[in-house]
């Protein structure tokens, strides 16, 4: 069953947004990512992101935000999250 992106945004923002001061949007986390630099109020965001949402999640967010794999790796060094990322890819 293939989850919509809204369904998977709402996961997201939940889970990344749980018990912290500073709310964040997905469009800002994705440019967060891509520019490479963090704020320090949002690092608790990023480390919620990588840590607590599920691989196939950040797939789908990296899919529509159109997120690098070397974006990503900057954050999350992750071989299972990098093999997945690339064999996707290819398929495109």
């Amino acid at each position: 069953m293939r989850v919509l992106y809204n369904d998977i945004m709402k996961t997201i923002d939940t889970t990344v947004n749980i018990s912290l001061k500073y709310a964040v949007t997905e469009k800002k986390l994705s440019a967060i990512i891509k520019s490479g630099e963090t704020e320090e109020k949002y690092l608790a965001h990023i480390f919620a992101l990588f840590t607590d949402v599920p691989v196939v999640d950040i797939l789908a967010f990296a899919e529509k935000y159109d997120i690098s794999l070397p974006a990503i790796k900057k954050y999350y060094p992750n071989r299972e999250l990098e093999e997945v990322f690339t064999e996707k890819r290819a398929k495109i």
